[in-house]
C-alpha cells in the first residue's frame, strides 16, 4: 500500500498523490520514527516564572536544553504542594555543566540588581 512521506497517510494502490499534502506517494511503508527518550535531572528550584525564564535563556545561550516545570497542578486549582514556585531541569548529562552556569550567571548579579529587578549586570 502506497503511504504518503509528508502525512504517513496510507492509501488504495489505484491513488498515486496524497489528497492533503499534494505530493507523490511512496510505495512502501516508512520506518517508524525512533524516539529518544532523555532522562531530566533538577539543576535549580525558582522562586518564580521570570527567574525559571531568565536561568533558561542563560542554559539556552549556552547550547543546553532547559526546561521551566511549575510545581502547581492545573488540576487542583493551581494548589501549590512546594514553598518554591517550580524548577529548572536539563538533560542528565548537561545537569554538572548547567549547575555551574547557573551559578555563575548567579554569583555575578550584583545584589542590586536583584532586589531592582534588572538582570543586565552591565552599568549603563
Amino acid at each position: 500500500m502506497p503511504f504518503c512521506p509528508e502525512c504517513k497517510a496510507e492509501y488504495t494502490a489505484a491513488v498515486s498523490i496524497c489528497v492533503d499534502c499534494q505530493v507523490a506517494l511512496v510505495p512502501k511503508s516508512l520506518p517508524a520514527d525512533t524516539v529518544r527518550y532523555v532522562d531530566w535531572e533538577v539543576i535549580q528550584e525558582i522562586p518564580n516564572e521570570f527567574v525559571g525564564n531568565l536561568i533558561k535563556g542563560v542554559l539556552e545561550g549556552e547550547g543546553v536544553d532547559a526546561v521551566v516545570r511549575p510545581y502547581e497542578i492545573t488540576a487542583l486549582a493551581g494548589i501549590r504542594l512546594e514553598s518554591e514556585w517550580g524548577e529548572v531541569l536539563v538533560h542528565a548529562d548537561q545537569a554538572e555543566a548547567a549547575k555551574t552556569m547557573v551559578q555563575d550567571y548567579l554569583a555575578n548579579l550584583s545584589a542590586d540588581d536583584v532586589e531592582n529587578g534588572d538582570t543586565d549586570s552591565e552599568d549603563a
